[in-house]
């Protein structure tokens, strides 16, 4: 093996899990922003989408 497949072996598995790691944090990312709970645009509190306003 030449020492030019070793690094474009090594670089190609940091390509790889440099990728994996950004898929995960935007993941991540999206999982929280779907499960807090929004600002109302009606009255401007903090309450789920569907809370009746009377």
């Amino acid at each position: 093996m030449s020492q030019t497949t070793v690094l474009t072996g090594l670089l190609a598995l940091a390509v790889g899990v440099g990728a994996g790691l950004v898929v995960l944090g935007i993941s991540e990312l999206r999982w929280e922003a779907r499960n807090r709970v929004p600002r109302c645009t009606t009255c401007g509190e903090h309450h789920h989408r569907h809370a009746a306003h009377r």
